[in-house]
């Protein structure tokens, strides 16, 4: 059995090409980054391991950061691992809970946000597993601060000044 090791990284941006109310199901519940069709979510099957596979999921962490306004909103965002039915990170009283937020469990790593805890504990799929990773947005989404003008005069001025 040959040893491999990869990532994925999910990513929504606003290119305009999002219905509204796709965005909107990340703060309804838990989406998966794997085969949801938000973002770069584009798998079409659940992820099952195969009878030879077995997989060590070692790190996953979100975009740090927990509200903020307008330019400086951050997503709230949390992570959480799925293995058949059961989701890794649960409350006390045994109950799904969000996940790991990305302040916790930033991504990317770095000098200004890094992992609250030093030893992850490696999380293994055995062969023949269904498992999966979800997102949840902890925070809603912000409407713009200002409205697109649409008329032309609010927004073009032909008079000159001072010449």
């Amino acid at each position: 059995m040959s040893i491999r090791r990869q990532g994925f990284q999910w990513v929504v941006a606003d290119l305009g090409n999002l219905p509204p109310k796709d965005i909107e199901l990340l703060e309804n519940r838990p989406q998966s980054v794997f085969y949801s069709k938000i973002g770069t979510a584009t798998i079409s099957n659940r992820l099952t391991t195969k009878g030879d596979e077995f997989l060590v999921l070692q790190y996953i962490g979100s975009t740090p950061g927990i509200y903020g306004l307008a330019n400086n909103w951050k997503p709230g965002g949390f992570v959480n691992i799925v293995v058949e039915s059961t989701a890794y990170y649960q409350t006390l009283d045994g109950r799904d809970a969000q996940g790991m937020s990305g302040t916790a469990a930033p991504y990317p790593i770095s000098s200004t946000a890094s992992p609250v805890l030093q030893n992850w504990i490696p999380i293994e799929i055995p062969p023949g597993t269904n498992w999966n990773v979800t997102y949840f947005i902890s925070n809603a989404l912000v409407e713009p601060i200002e409205d697109f003008p649409t008329d032309p005069q609010d927004f073009f001025n032909w008079e000159t000044t001072g010449v």
